[in-house]
């Protein structure tokens, strides 16, 4: 195995001995990126052993996606909201925030055999398995101002249309200077897609899509009232200093 998301390389090193205890194989992998510690350091504080790391299983979270059909389920929801936030956290508290997230941009990591990739169960897509999720793209990461707020974007982004989750104020027009707080957004759709699939709209203009063309109109009806409902409500704020990042 050899994935590459922007200047960071996650290469499967080899198989360990199978653990007597779980009955799982757990296999070691290297993650690198030479270009900007700071991902690094984020990546370190969702307690990721860097450079190597014992896990059951890597993927992308675009290819877990289309493993299970978007059949994903609340808890793994939950999981990737913590995790974004984990590493968000430990960005910004070395004056750097991101852009946006995509589905390109998003590893997801088990670290116990199950059948979660499997769907033998059909109760739940991760069976006993604890998924991690990790944000990888050192590409959609910029330094923040510490007086304003403000993510300071120094060169283009190059999004990906099909697979880009942009806040309004950085889709509008091209621009140098937005809140930090747009990854809040940007987050929030990435939960929705990664809970409840693609729009219906999404669909019905290009059923051949696999990831769908974001959209802040998705039904959030089958999670109204919910925690996270609210959560979501709070980061899509149309003002962008107003969000805020609490799941209570």
């Amino acid at each position: 195995m050899h994935l590459r998301i922007g200047n960071t390389v996650i290469t499967k090193k080899r198989n360990a001995e199978r653990n007597a205890k779980t009955n799982a194989k757990e296999n070691t992998y290297e993650i690198r990126n030479d270009a900007c510690p700071h991902l690094m350091k984020s990546v370190a504080a969702t307690g990721i052993k860097t450079p190597t790391f014992e896990a059951r299983d890597v993927m992308t979270l675009k290819e877990y996606l289309q493993r299970c059909n978007h059949a994903t389920e609340l808890y793994a929801a939950l999981c990737l909201l913590h995790d974004m936030g984990r590493q968000m956290q430990a960005l910004l508290s070395g004056g750097h925030g991101i852009a946006c997230f995509s589905v390109d941009d998003v590893v997801i990591i088990t670290h116990r055999e199950s059948d979660a990739f499997t769907h033998s169960d059909p109760e739940s897509t991760l069976g006993g398995a604890d998924p991690q999720f990790l944000f990888l793209n050192d590409r959609m990461i910029f330094e923040v101002d510490g007086s304003d707020g403000a993510l300071l974007i120094d060169r283009a982004l190059n999004l990906n249309p099909k697979s880009a989750f942009v806040a309004p104020e950085l889709a509008e027009e091209p621009l140098t200077r937005v809140h930090f707080k747009a990854a809040y957004y940007s987050v929030a759709q990435l939960l929705i897609y990664f809970l409840l699939g693609p729009s219906d709209s999404d669909r019905k203009s290009d059923p051949s899509l696999e990831q769908g063309i974001m959209s802040t109109s998705l039904n959030l009806n089958p999670i109204k009232g919910t925690k996270l409902y609210w959560f979501l409500l709070r980061c899509l704020n149309r003002v962008p200093s107003d969000r805020s990042y609490v799941y209570v």
